[in-house]
């Protein structure tokens, strides 16, 4: 009944009728110039340049923290919780399972991290709310 409707709408409005299509939608200004393309750095294909340092873009995160850690982790995984599926609060708290890799093999753990105070690190209004 619904798709009936509309089709019904659609064919007998047209507040359009009768006008140019120039009247109608605006002109589409075109220009030459185009942006350039942004280049996105691929470890172990891209070199820095000297005394280039890279930077995280904090605009495209919503929360971005940092925590140290005894031996590099080659592998993580975020723990489930009794905490909720669909948190819309901050503080946030996450739990972390890691593998280290460590300088002699007796020296690798399985460590289980907990984050907790996380807050928001993104200034002005939320595209979306976490």
């Amino acid at each position: 009944m619904v798709h009936q409707i509309y089709l019904c709408v659609s064919m007998c409005i047209n507040p359009f009728e009768g006008m140019d299509i120039d009247q109608v939608l605006p002109a589409i200004e075109e220009d030459d110039e185009q942006p350039p393309p942004t280049e996105v750095f691929i470890p172990g294909t891209d070199a820095l340049g000297q005394g280039e340092i890279l930077e995280a873009d904090d605009s495209v995160y919503i929360m971005r923290h940092s925590m140290n850690v005894n031996w590099p982790c080659l592998s993580f995984d975020v723990l489930q919780d009794n905490l909720g599926d669909e948190r819309q609060r901050y503080p946030a708290t996450a739990y972390l399972v890691a593998g280290t890799q460590a300088d002699v093999a007796k020296n690798n753990e399985v460590v289980v991290y907990k984050l907790s105070s996380l807050h928001r690190t993104r200034k002005g209004k939320p595209a979306f709310n976490l």
